[in-house]
């Protein structure tokens, strides 16, 4: 398919540029047609074209096909964190200490970065998540970031009371982490931002990046925060093309600390600006919504198969979420969407779980067994997508190594640096873990023959030359999980009738039809006590706007706007002000 004039402005401009990108604008056809030209134009130094996610990133590659040149040095595909690691820190992280860092990919994926304080009571841990860190490292507790189940009452006064103690934690545990040579995503930014502030640091980095590349795409612009952005900008100083593409109005990882009006800001400073405007995935109707939503002033058309597709908005009314997937099956019947067809989008995973009929499993992932049994059924469940498998081997891998490190010091290391350490391979305890998990059924047994069958497994496991966990660590690591966690058992193997997810977890995705639920709690901001509703009718700019926007904006053919009947005349009443054509049922 020839590429429509604006994109075909995108792939030819010759300076840094920024261009604004409504959904399904065909941005990322845009961006490899401009990738393999530029590699094909360069014959020394190298084109990166960087995104934030792995999907996003093999998306690329797959959409580059059989010119395999365009993929390999000096050439790079990859996300912003890879970026990050392989060309900034790496290189001046091994300058420092004499040793290659060992790279993980969050704080949760290392057990020292949950702690408590001292007199804490019957609060959960702390987690570094909820800290920023100077570029010296010192910590900076975000209490917007505490969850709300964080503790009873009065924990969060607590915790308030107790910053500068936490605070102080928090950066003792990064000094550790980065000692050990264990360095997260967030924590490479920190080191980024540190060695930019050297002169020194800066002129060896200036000439490595300068050698190495001689423009750097940006997909998901909008997505980049202050660490990104400062990169950007030199990147930009030493003489590398800057081209960067996304939608401000679809920033929703402010959580991630992404910056949207400092990436305006940035890119208002680009020497080329444009617009691709045409979406080609969703009808007129889901358009409108769209831009009823968007707080930007980007105004979209729609094109394509789908612009011919007068189905409405439709809104309905709910009181309990266990009403809104009967309704939702029978518009979709109404024009020839299926189940499958559809997919349930929340803010909050839960609402969107109730509303699917799936029961949640808060303590699959601290309970050893349960985490086992909860893996086997999501291997066996053909529902099961991609990145949940790969979430639930991990759970049954984190919890056979804990067998194999009683007693040693593992806390600050990641955890192919305690593979490494306990001498296993990886990809030996990936391939047993998910033997493990899908050779027992848990619907079949009571919690405790579960249990001791999780145990006899592993003590029959063939260690090789490890030391074989003993019978006493089995016992105390895998034990029976309550029997109000097993009653859940259950219901592992029923599948839902509709897939759901959070609005997060499908962000660069499209469906023929989504169902968008607003329940009757709405997430209040701490800041400005506003709900999303409060946002939407005052037109203030906010992520939680946001999120709506980019769940609306995944429809192809139908849009269902789930609402409790607290909020559903708000909502018609804002549908009628943005003149998005809607029927409510």
């Amino acid at each position: 398919m020839k590429l429509t004039d604006d994109q075909q402005a995108l792939v030819d401009a010759e300076d840094s540029l920024f261009t604004a990108a409504c959904p399904g604008a065909g941005k990322t056809r845009a961006m490899v047609a401009r990738f393999l030209k530029r590699t094909a134009e360069e014959p020394r130094r190298g084109i990166a074209l960087i995104s934030f996610t792995n999907a996003a990133v093999d998306e690329v590659r797959r959409r580059c096909g059989s010119q395999a040149e365009a993929l390999r040095v000096p050439h790079f595909v990859g996300t912003f964190d890879a970026f990050i690691h392989r060309f900034v820190v790496t290189p001046l992280y091994v300058k420092a200490y004499n040793r290659k860092p060992n790279y993980v990919q969050s704080w949760h994926d290392v057990a020292s970065a949950s702690f408590r304080l001292r007199d804490m009571g019957r609060t959960q841990n702390l987690e570094l998540k909820w800290f920023d860190f100077d570029p010296d490292g010192r910590a900076h507790l975000n209490l917007n970031r505490v969850p709300q189940d964080f503790g009873d009452a009065g924990a969060h006064g607590m915790l308030a009371q107790r910053k500068q103690e936490a605070e102080e934690t928090a950066s003792h545990i990064f000094g550790q982490l980065l000692r050990a040579g264990t360095i997260t995503c967030e924590a490479a930014r920190v080191l980024a931002a540190f060695w930019l502030n050297s002169a020194e640091e800066r002129a060896l980095l200036a000439g490595l990046l300068s050698a190495r590349f001689a423009e750097v795409i940006v997909d998901e612009s909008q997505d980049c925060g202050r660490e990104e952005l400062r990169i950007l900008g030199f990147l930009r100083d030493c003489g590398v093309r800057v081209v960067m593409v996304g939608d401000v109005d679809q920033s929703i990882y402010e959580f991630r600390s992404a910056t949207p009006a400092a990436v305006q800001e940035f890119a208002a400073r680009l020497s080329v600006q444009l617009k691709l405007k045409d979406n080609w995935r969703s009808s007129p109707a889901i358009v409108a919504f769209n831009s009823g939503v968007r707080s930007g002033q980007l105004v979209e058309t729609a094109r394509g198969e789908h612009s011919i597709v007068q189905t409405p908005v439709h809104l309905i009314e709910f009181s309990a979420l266990d009403q809104i997937v009967p309704a939702a099956l029978d518009i979709a019947e109404q024009f020839k969407l299926a189940a499958d067809d559809l997919v349930v989008l929340s803010h909050a995973e839960a609402h969107g779980m109730k509303a699917a009929g799936v029961v949640s499993l808060d303590g699959a992932g601290k309970n050893r067994v349960l985490a086992i049994a909860h893996a086997g059924s999501k291997l066996r469940s053909r529902e099961a997508d991609p990145k949940t498998r790969k979430k639930v081997v991990d759970q049954v891998q984190r919890s056979i190594l804990a067998a194999l490190t009683v007693g040693r010091e593992t806390q600050h290391h990641s955890f192919a640096a305690v593979c490494e350490d306990v001498g296993v391979d990886p990809r030996w305890l990936e391939n047993f873990a998910v033997r493990l998990a899908l050779s027992l059924d848990a619907g079949a047994m009571s919690r405790g023959d579960f249990a001791a069958a999780v145990r006899d497994s592993l003590k029959a496991a063939d260690w090789g030359h490890m030391s074989a966990p003993t019978s006493s660590d089995l016992g105390s690591l895998f034990r029976a999980p309550p029997e109000d966690a097993w009653a859940s058992v259950a219901s592992f193997g029923n599948n839902p009738s509709i897939r759901y997810s959070t609005v997060h977890g499908v962000k660069g995705m499209e469906f023929p039809g989504v169902v968008l639920v607003l329940p009757d709690r709405l997430r209040v901001d701490r800041v400005t006590g506003r709900t999303v509703l409060d946002d939407w009718e005052g037109d203030h700019n906010t992520e939680a706007r946001r999120v709506l926007y980019v769940a609306g904006s995944r429809a192809q053919q139908l849009l269902v706007c789930a609402v409790h009947r607290k909020h559903v005349g708000r909502v018609a009443s804002l549908l009628d002000s943005k003149n998005v054509p809607y029927i409510k049922i």
